[in-house]
């Protein structure tokens, strides 16, 4: 039962967006509010799928490790919805001007390389693929914190103006990795 509450509490920003979109209320460019949406929440989960261990150990309760996997399923979830609705919306499923804008915009390609990090987490978090791989499992989902590095910077790249929240976000991000490197982890895997 507590799985899918937590399931529908993280299904909730995807349902407020649709909502939103239906009644025509996400502003005057509401293509554009559902890629910057769909990006912040991804930025938003991915940050608390990091948080939770950190968060398990100082309240002393375990159990909220049960539920990383599926934040992380949902963290890939809104950056596919984010990708596909900047496939969509920005670029009308046109390839060839999706390498034209990774040229002239690098953060798309920051953006893509952090899907394709996270598409490879999202495939490799059964049961199934944990066995599988043994204890090269734990290295690979390491990556989440070099996802994480290309996020904060997409963000970072992306802004021309108005560097408060980018910033904010890019902090968090840079709190996170050298609290985890400081623990060795990161390397070590």
């Amino acid at each position: 039962m507590i799985r899918l509450v937590a399931h529908l509490v993280l299904a909730t920003p995807a349902v407020v967006l649709a909502l939103a979109w239906q009644g025509r209320a996400l502003g005057v460019d509401p293509q554009k509010s559902l890629i910057w949406e769909t990006g912040i929440w991804t930025f938003n989960l991915l940050l608390l799928v990091l948080l939770l261990p950190r968060v398990a150990r100082w309240a002393h309760w375990p159990a909220l490790l049960r539920y990383r996997r599926a934040v992380g399923l949902w963290v890939f979830t809104y950056a596919s919805a984010h990708f596909l609705f900047f496939l969509s919306f920005l670029l009308g499923w046109d390839f060839p001007r999706l390498a034209e804008e990774i040229v002239k915009r690098p953060y798309v390609l920051l953006g893509f390389a952090a899907w394709l990090t996270l598409f490879a987490l999202a495939l490799t978090s059964t049961r199934g693929a944990m066995r599988r791989l043994g204890r090269h499992w734990k290295r690979l989902h390491s990556a989440v914190y070099i996802a994480l590095a290309l996020v904060a910077v997409h963000y970072l790249l992306m802004i021309r103006s108005d560097w408060a929240w980018p910033v904010s976000y890019a902090s968090l991000a840079l709190l996170m990795l050298a609290l985890r490197l400081r623990r060795g982890k990161l390397v070590r895997g």
